[in-house]
């Protein structure tokens, strides 16, 4: 391909990758419409316009920056995480409800997390994995346990410093940012399956926190043990990336 028309397709994947953000959205936001009319509340119709709101922010900021968008089904998995995650953050607004719905939180955050190995899953079997596919799942991933973290906080089903889980990748980008600005070295994060292991283990300790059937003497413990070795393990990577122990 010629380099002169390399802008054009560049540009048709971006319009490609909106317009299919735009048509997940859109199915989403007729079934909010379909359920508040049938009572909705208008404190939960306002975070879930919220949540919406930052994800497409997190969308078109990485259709503006990342030039590899091809249109693929794993992108349509991850984009419904998406959806599933703006939902959510309907509780985050209104706090978690009585009754039946009160399962409706941990089911959609189920959905915006346990989805993520699905749509890794897709990629990786039709070989369609790009740099736009990777950089959105990392964002939906960190806005999901950010998210997460905050309503379980909020419901003090696990102790306030917990918010450290949910804050993290977020402090951790803000101080690569910060070495960045002032010259010093930021050194390539290294591969690390424990790191991946504490992950899916903080997700599914907040998950857990949300589940009506699970009491506060159970979560809040929990919450603490899973605390310590991610918050070491994130001291680990942050020495590694600044350079004060082998990056290995």
């Amino acid at each position: 391909m010629s380099r002169e028309y390399a802008p054009q397709s560049t540009s048709g994947h971006q319009w490609s990758v909106t317009s299919l953000w735009i048509a997940v959205s859109g199915a989403g936001a007729i079934g909010l419409v379909w359920t508040w009319i049938a009572g909705l509340s208008t404190l939960l119709l306002a975070g879930v316009v919220a949540g919406f709101v930052v994800v497409s922010g997190v969308v078109g900021w990485l259709v503006r920056s990342v030039d590899d968008q091809p249109l693929t089904l794993a992108t349509v998995v991850t984009f419904a995480r998406g959806v599933a995650l703006a939902a959510f953050t309907g509780f985050l607004v209104a706090g978690i409800p009585d009754g039946s719905l009160a399962w409706a939180p941990a089911v959609l955050f189920a959905a915006a997390a346990g989805l993520d190995a699905v749509d890794g899953w897709i990629a990786r079997s039709t070989d369609s994995e790009s740099a736009f596919g990777a950089r959105l799942d990392v964002e939906v991933d960190a806005l999901t346990v950010l998210f997460g973290t905050l309503l379980v906080v909020r419901e003090a089903l696990v102790p306030a410093v917990f918010v450290l889980v949910g804050l993290a990748r977020y402090l951790f980008v803000f101080g690569s940012w910060l070495r960045t600005q002032r010259g010093q070295p930021v050194a390539d994060l290294p591969p690390s399956q424990l790191r991946k292991l504490l992950g899916g283990l903080a997700m599914s300790t907040i998950w857990v926190a949300m589940l009506p059937a699970v009491p506060v003497s159970v979560s809040r413990p929990l919450a603490l043990v899973v605390l310590v070795p991610f918050t070491i393990n994130f001291c680990r990577d942050w020495l590694a990336v600044s350079g004060h122990r082998p990056n290995s």
